[in-house]
């Protein structure tokens, strides 16, 4: 498949009370300085962000909704490497934003969640030590990392958690089939623990572990010792979704009801449900997790994720959590008001972060890294912000991101001139979602911005 988009500048545009054209309209040539190129619709915002299509015109958006062309810069001047975040190559920095990006201004008008941004991006000049880009954590391709699998040492986890119980380091689990933690139950992960997933076998569904509304999950792994959530075959074997991932279900606010039964789980008593009226309700702790191999399309529409979240309200904590190798989306929300921040999307085949059904949290500090080999028959996005298909569901997904970097396949194919065309969109959002991405950067990716 021949790279069709060059020559072409990934642009953007400001979705406040305007619209993105349909792909039928979209003018491949290069806009004059200045230009938007599009007309538009929406009641999104992108503000103080950079799309950035390879060594082409740069388009900034400032705070006054104006366009300014930044000529003298090139890819190759904010892009260092695509082995950053592999075995041996941790500490690499991918970006220099403040030596080699002038004229953005950032947009510190941002909700009481977020730090006062600094930099444009996910990273700054040198890595900040909240990343901990030299950890044992930050191993964003874990293609070569060895886990030592073994079966017959293995802990099977399987059907119903009733009590409470505690996940040790110095032991192996399987998850088997679907593994519902049940209302009032707490599942403690010491930091270091390994859990392998099964794969679908047969009439055996695949490995997956289910936090249910009113349940916990307590898994604070530290930079040095994270928490695994991985595939059970050796290394040169694994494979998008080799199992199927986390689900946490909440009783935050969504638009689609109370009692909604997350996609991609069988819900029998009680079990797999997700909404409420609480957007405190707390979840439990996600700290230096990684999940990798994950993601599972069931049938069209009805997929399981590698971090599915649905309800989860703000008292939950979520951060510092790598996702490789997705094989459907890498984070999906279905509506609650979860806040997270530090997080990477590595080798997502369908979207790397999909808004839904009212979310309404904040992220910030995000890195997503493509593959210019892989995307979805859907069509893949970095970014995917939908509400409801009812133009009155309320509450709307209103969601906030800021300081992310994403690195589309266009960029990652240059040179090759070979890359996946159902690859599609930076942001791809309906006229119903009103989602933010500030302080960001996105490059090579075929249409920077549109509307459904």
């Amino acid at each position: 498949m021949k790279y069709l988009y060059k020559t072409i500048i990934v642009l953007t545009v400001v979705f406040t009370s305007c619209s993105i054209s349909s792909p039928s309209d979209y003018n491949p040539e290069q806009p004059a300085e200045g230009d938007d190129g599009s007309a538009i619709t929406g009641t999104g915002d992108i503000i103080n962000c950079l799309f950035i299509e390879n060594n082409a015109t740069y388009i900034d958006i400032d705070e006054e909704d104006t366009i300014t062309s930044i000529s003298d810069l090139k890819v190759d001047d904010v892009f260092t490497s695509t082995t950053f975040g592999k075995e041996n190559y941790r500490d690499e920095l991918p970006l220099l934003i403040s030596t080699s990006i002038s004229n953005l201004e950032l947009n510190t008008a941002l909700p009481t969640f977020f730090e006062t941004p600094t930099y444009v991006g996910a990273f700054g000049t040198s890595p900040s030590k909240d990343w901990y880009t030299n950890s044992n954590w930050f191993l964003i391709d874990p293609s070569t990392k060895t886990y030592n699998y073994n079966e017959n040492e293995a802990i099977k986890i399987t059907g119903e958690i009733t009590n409470d119980i505690t996940l040790f380091a110095d032991k192996q689990y399987l998850l088997v089939g679907q593994v519902f933690v049940k209302e009032g139950s707490t599942v403690t992960i010491e930091a270091g623990t390994v859990i392998f997933g099964s794969g679908r076998t047969g009439g055996t569904e695949p490995g997956v572990l289910i936090i249910n509304r009113g349940a916990k999950i307590l898994a604070e792994g530290t930079p040095d010792k994270p928490i695994v959530f991985t595939s059970t075959k050796p290394v040169g074997q694994r494979d998008r979704g080799d199992w199927g991932g986390l689900v946490l279900l909440g009783r935050a606010p969504n638009n689609k009801g109370d009692d909604v039964t997350i996609e991609g789980i069988d819900a029998t008593g009680g079990n797999g449900q997700y909404g409420g009226n609480d957007p405190h309700d707390n979840s439990g702790t996600l700290k230096f997790v990684r999940i990798e191999y994950a993601g599972i399309a069931l049938s069209p529409g009805n997929e399981i994720n590698t971090l599915t979240l649905g309800s989860i309200g703000d008292q939950t904590q979520i951060d510092h959590i790598i996702t490789s190798f997705a094989g459907d989306d890498a984070y999906e929300w279905f509506g609650g008001n979860v806040n997270l921040h530090h997080i990477v999307a590595y080798n997502t085949l369908d979207d790397d972060f999909d808004t839904d059904a009212g979310y309404s949290g904040n992220v910030q500090f995000a890195y997503v890294l493509r593959n210019e080999l892989a995307a979805d028959i859907s069509g893949s996005k970095c970014f995917e912000s939908t509400t409801s298909k009812n133009a009155g569901a309320t509450p709307i997904t209103s969601c906030t991101f800021s300081n992310v970097t994403a690195v589309g396949s266009l960029y990652l194919a240059d040179g090759s001139e070979m890359y996946d065309p159902q690859f599609q969109n930076g942001i791809k959002a309906s006229n119903f979602s009103n989602i933010t991405l500030t302080n960001s950067i996105v490059l090579g990716c075929p249409i920077g911005a549109q509307n459904y």
